[in-house]
């Protein structure tokens, strides 16, 4: 199942940045391996930091509805920016087989994302700034929803890889009845990622209806909380 999962994934958004021009080369192969915690902490915080922005996004737009198209282009280029910044941190980080996937499938996403988001911006910039000889306004406004809904897409890429980022943390020793029940992070480990996602996503993370992002950490966080023991419980 983890082998479908991380399959679809990455064919889904090699698809996508191969038709965007926006694949981006695998971390170098002499990179050590990141420490499984360090990566799946990363990821929560990148989940939150792009949360952030979009609910930013959304107050400034409730406070001068007026002001949408330069309030997009503000939200668009934070979003550049963060995703930018995660790459990078991404770039960094390097996982062993059957997980070697899943690093270049999310930066690739990302690498997707801020082209949409540049696209998005330079189309608000174009509108905000007045009527030029030569430009057909109406198709770029006819543009901006099929972005959104590029946007959703790859986003839902994304969210199809959650589970492999929890199956990082699963130990693939068998205990005694052949199943592997543990995980290779101790309580204390797992009970910080639990407390992590509850504090950056508030009550929205065990509500329903929320977007990829916090239906991602949603989904995440039912991982960690299901029956896998941590490294310091008693094997059977």
């Amino acid at each position: 199942m983890r082998a479908i999962c991380l399959a679809m994934a990455v064919v889904v958004l090699s698809h996508w940045c191969c038709a965007q021009g926006q694949v981006k080369p695998k971390p170098a192969e002499l990179l050590p391996e990141t420490p499984h915690l360090v990566f799946v902490t990363e990821y929560v915080r990148e989940l939150a930091a792009i949360e952030d922005i979009r609910v930013s996004g959304q107050q400034e737009l409730k406070q001068d509805p007026t002001a949408a198209l330069s309030d997009a282009i503000h939200s668009s280029t934070l979003f550049q920016l963060e995703l930018g910044s995660q790459i990078r941190m991404l770039d960094g980080m390097r996982l062993n087989p059957p997980y070697d996937e899943i690093v270049p499938v999310i930066t690739e996403g990302y690498a997707a994302k801020i082209a949409l988001f540049q696209r998005l911006s330079d189309i608000c910039s174009t509108m905000l700034a007045g009527p030029e000889p030569g430009v057909d306004y109406g198709k770029l406004a006819a543009e901006m929803p099929k972005i959104r809904a590029q946007l959703d897409y790859v986003d839902q890429s994304l969210f199809q890889a959650t589970p492999l980022v929890f199956a990082t943390l699963i130990d693939p020793k068998a205990n005694s009845r052949n199943q592997a029940d543990h995980l290779i992070i101790t309580r204390a480990d797992r009970d910080k990622l639990v407390e992590d996602l509850n504090t950056d996503f508030g009550s929205k993370i065990d509500a329903k209806g929320q977007d990829y992002t916090v239906t991602a950490a949603s989904v995440l966080k039912a991982y960690l909380l299901k029956d896998y023991k941590c490294s310091d419980e008693p094997w059977n």
